[in-house]
């Protein structure tokens, strides 16, 4: 039914109240929903990767979510400008290095904690502690200076 809604921007339209632009773009985000639901994911993800209105690409990106597909999830978020949302997903399903790029941009205490426990499990105590001291989360710095940086002055 989106494909044959799809409109040929060149045609003749008779009803010209219709925006073809943004109609079209709700075609293609419909096609894109349906073939991931479909298992098409290919083509859904090159569809959404074309598309250049944010809420339209959010949408998708909750698709695949609730498709369980995560990584794809992550990127769409991403591109849909929901960057902490992106790095919740990224950092949930250990894919640290998607997520290290993005932590300029994250602010939530919650999400930089969880950046922070991702650091030190992976045994890389500086970065833990950068994570920890922008989510203002003092008593983990002091612990992190106290046992694995072996810096009672900084934990002081």
């Amino acid at each position: 039914m989106y494909e044959r809604a799809y409109v040929n921007p060149s045609s003749d339209i008779k009803d010209k109240r219709i925006n073809v632009d943004e109609h079209n773009a709700q075609c293609y985000a419909g096609i894109a929903r349906t073939s991931i639901k479909m298992g098409g994911m290919p083509r859904g993800m090159k569809i959404a990767q074309e598309l250049n209105d944010k809420n339209l690409i959010i949408d998708i990106a909750g698709v695949c979510e609730q498709m369980k597909q995560w990584p794809e999830a992550a990127k769409l978020y991403q591109k849909g400008g929901l960057v902490e949302k992106a790095v919740s997903i990224y950092i949930q399903i250990g894919m640290f290095q998607a997520a290290h790029p993005l932590m300029d941009q994250i602010t939530s205490p919650a999400i930089l904690v969880l950046v922070a426990k991702a650091k030190e499990a992976e045994k890389n105590y500086r970065e833990a502690e950068k994570a920890y001291e922008k989510a203002n989360d003092y008593e983990n710095i002091i612990r992190l200076n106290l046992d694995h940086l072996d810096n009672p002055e900084r934990a002081k």
